[in-house]
């Protein structure tokens, strides 16, 4: 590869600015033992090749053959089958020289040790937070990011002497470095060995982030590095374009604070709070505006340090800035009641259903939903306390971002992660059901995995298509079980009521609850209702359209079935319905006193993780870790939940007079008959001198299918339709 000194420095470029469009790469591969070709690279065709290029084999190769242990690798063959781009200019050779004939501004900043996709993602958000960001994506080893940034000269005219312009470049470069260290929060070194041929190898990235509309920093040669800034007579606003402003600023009172720290020989990290407390005065002198200083002082902070430390900048700039006295009077009633209320209760926005749970800080609180009264009653406090005149105050806070966002379901799934002490109590919830039935012990044990893997969000195109349904008397504790299954923080997820009339209100609840119990579920027998119900249960996602919406919202479904009833006849399926898992609750249901839900979750969590890392260490009919059922699981339960089936009375009459015959009628047999089914019908309502409903005549033609299917009655196919083999019981003939 040519050097620095191989460059021709006589070359004539555009002194003016380009347009993203107008910029063009050069594109260098090397063939042969030394020798390099060139090619012109548009921003098109750069994209292009990150996102899906022919490269993408070599690409992956190269990441496979580095050890991702520390990201350090010694040149392997791999890395000379990808070709390499210079972002900064167009490159030609011309007589064994290499002309620079179009100049891009960009300055290109190598971020390493990115490993994980999380990581890489923040990255990239933050990267592109910037206005001169023009692309990040991640580089061809797969653990480092690679950000391109727009510059251009401060008075917009491009020098035609190339040293000045390698003088603009490596300032630019200076300033980025500054720049970007503090919004990727890595402090990012100096190549020494940075210059305009500075390239980054091709790369496969299927989420490249890219701006065309990105804006030059404004650079001046004489930039070493991003100085200290003289307060201006006149602050600006907090919008995108200065941006950078207060980020500098901001960066300058934390350096102010810092260096004072250092000469009290105080410690920043043992003193946190003088330290803030510290760092926010010294924004306010800064006239840094109130929004700014709050969105950096509680950046990466816990949520409830977050709360508390926004509380305190807005208390502080409240304090000191000229406002008259009755505005004065009422920041202070709103400081207070926000005082009054998070001094008394702990409270969030719950990101799944969108409502907002408080708890009362004592130690026997509980999360509850804040509904209407309990916000009549929070107003009625803070006007006792008189710190607001309004109730609309208190309605506002509420409503407001300052109370913090939470998602307590994926906040609870990674506490228990990791956590098992390898007690099986998924067998032992289920064994309080039940006892000594292996059968439903194994079921429960898949059903209750499926439920924690469908909140866990993986394989969504499957939802849990199956339910327990416990069948037993009134007063052996059938809902108080189906509701104990849920801990405390997740009890806003539990729903026990539904109306299948209802659907699109239904659908919406799948999405927002955690655990659904079919109460009193031999209701539900109608056929108009057991289709739609059969329907939900197997629901991958919940898809629904809002009125003011002309698109579908599609939402991860969260919610699995449980169900009860009183009578053991319920099933009117001829097969058991598999959507059910049927058990017989005999004695009263005696749970744990205290049921450890960290450990029972704990288990699933680890469970399906152990199953799904290491598969080949479990065996097909291991119920370790498995969401669903085999084969032979499926026969067995649809043979159990026989005993639960409801019998019409159409078919108990079929068996009185019909005996099935699984062989082919013989000729000449006058003993036997061939019926269609309409015919065996219209005999069993004349026999029985009564109509049958459609429900009945339904459950006839499944009986006789199913008895099909099971071998035991033998089905012909005539020129028009189809006869059933049987032989009638003492019986007129027809």
């Amino acid at each position: 590869m040519e050097t620095e000194q191989n460059i021709n420095k006589k070359v004539r470029l555009k002194r003016r600015e380009p347009k993203v469009e107008n910029m063009r790469f050069t594109l260098e591969r090397l063939y042969g033992k030394d020798r390099v070709s060139r090619k012109e690279l548009t921003p098109e065709g750069l994209l292009g090749l990150l996102h899906d290029g022919k490269h993408r084999q070599a690409v992956e190769a190269l990441r496979e053959s580095l050890p991702k242990s520390r990201g350090i690798y010694d040149e392997p063959r791999e890395m000379d089958k990808v070709a390499w781009v210079v972002p900064s200019c167009l490159r030609h050779n011309k007589s064994g020289r290499v002309n620079a004939t179009v100049f891009n501004g960009i300055v290109l900043l190598n971020v390493p040790d990115v490993y994980s996709a999380d990581e890489v993602k923040r990255l990239k958000q933050r990267a592109m937070s910037l206005p001169m960001t023009l692309g990040a994506f991640v580089g061809a080893s797969g653990m480092s990011l690679k950000v391109l940034v727009r510059y251009w000269p401060s008075d917009g005219r491009l020098s035609r002497n190339w040293d000045e312009v390698e003088a603009l470049h490596r300032a630019a470069y200076r300033q980025v470095l500054a720049t970007y260290s503090g919004i990727l929060g890595r402090p990012l070194k100096e190549d020494p060995e940075f210059s305009m041929s500075a390239s980054f190898r091709l790369s496969i990235d299927t989420e490249v982030a890219w701006n065309s509309n990105a804006t030059a920093m404004r650079v001046s040669p004489t930039d070493a590095t991003i100085g200290t800034m003289e307060t201006p007579s006149a602050v600006p606003p907090a919008d995108g374009p200065h941006y950078l402003y207060y980020y500098e600023r901001f960066m300058m009172a934390r350096r102010l604070v810092l260096a004072r720290f250092r000469e009290e020989h105080r410690d920043p990290s043992i003193e946190r709070e003088a330290f803030m407390q510290a760092l926010t005065a010294q924004c306010f002198e800064l006239q840094i505006p109130l929004a700014e200083t709050r969105m950096r002082i509680v950046d990466g902070e816990p949520e409830e340090r977050a709360l508390a430390w926004g509380n305190f900048v807005n208390d502080y700039y409240a304090e000191h800035a000229p406002v008259t006295g009755t505005q004065d009077k009422k920041a202070k009633g709103v400081r207070e009641m926000q005082a009054l209320l998070v001094t008394n209760y702990e409270m969030y926005h719950n990101d799944i259903d969108g409502g907002v749970y408080y708890r009362p800080r004592t130690t026997r609180g509980r999360w509850q939903v804040l509904d209407e009264t309990k916000q009549a009653g929070m107003i009625l406090e803070a006007l006792e306390a008189g710190v607001v005149a309004s109730p609309n105050v208190v309605r506002t806070f509420l409503m407001s971002d300052r109370i913090p966002r939470r998602n307590p379901l994926r906040e609870f799934l990674d506490d228990v992660e990791g956590q098992w002490d390898g007690r099986d109590r998924i067998t032992e919830v289920a064994r309080a059901v039940a006892k000594d039935n292996p059968l439903w012990e194994k079921a429960f044990h898949v059903w209750f995995l499926g439920v924690v893997q469908q909140w866990m969000g993986i394989h969504r195109e499957h939802g849990n298509a199956v339910a327990p349904l416990l069948c037993g008397p009134q007063g052996t504790g059938k809902s108080t079980f189906c509701r104990s299954l849920l801990p405390d923080e997740l009890m806003w997820g539990y729903l026990d009521h539904i109306d299948l009339s209802k659907r699109e209100q239904l659908i919406r609840q799948m999405g927002q609850t955690l655990l659904i119990n079919i109460d009193e579920f031999d209701q539900y027998r109608g056929d108009s209702q057991r289709g739609p119900l059969k329907n939900l249960l197997q629901l991958a996602d919940v898809r629904t359209k809002q009125m003011w919406r002309t698109n579908m919202q599609v939402r991860q479904r969260l919610a699995s079935f449980i169900a009860t009833c009183n009578p053991t006849e319920v099933l009117v399926d001829e097969t058991g319905s598999r959507r059910f898992i049927c058990v017989r609750v005999e004695d009263k249901i005696v749970l744990p006193a205290r049921l450890d839900h960290f450990q029972l979750y704990a288990q699933a969590v680890d469970e399906i993780n152990a199953r799904r890392d290491y598969p080949s260490r479990f065996a097909d009919d291991d119920v370790y870790g498995r969401c669903y059922f085999t084969d032979e699981e499926r026969e067995a339960i649809e043979n159990n939940n026989r005993h639960f089936r409801v019998r019409s009375y159409a078919v108990e009459r079929f068996g009185d007079c019909f005996e099935m015959l699984a062989t082919p009628k013989l000729r000449g047999d006058q003993s036997t008959v061939e019926l269609t089914r309409s015919e065996i019908v219209e005999y069993l309502q004349r026999h029985t001198g009564r109509k049958f409903s459609r429900e009945d005549i339904k459950q006839v033609y499944a009986h006789l299918e199913h008895n099909v299917n099971e071998e035991r009655l033998n089905k012909k196919r005539t020129n028009k339709t189809f006869v059933y083999h049987l032989r009638r019981k003492s019986m007129p003939i027809i």
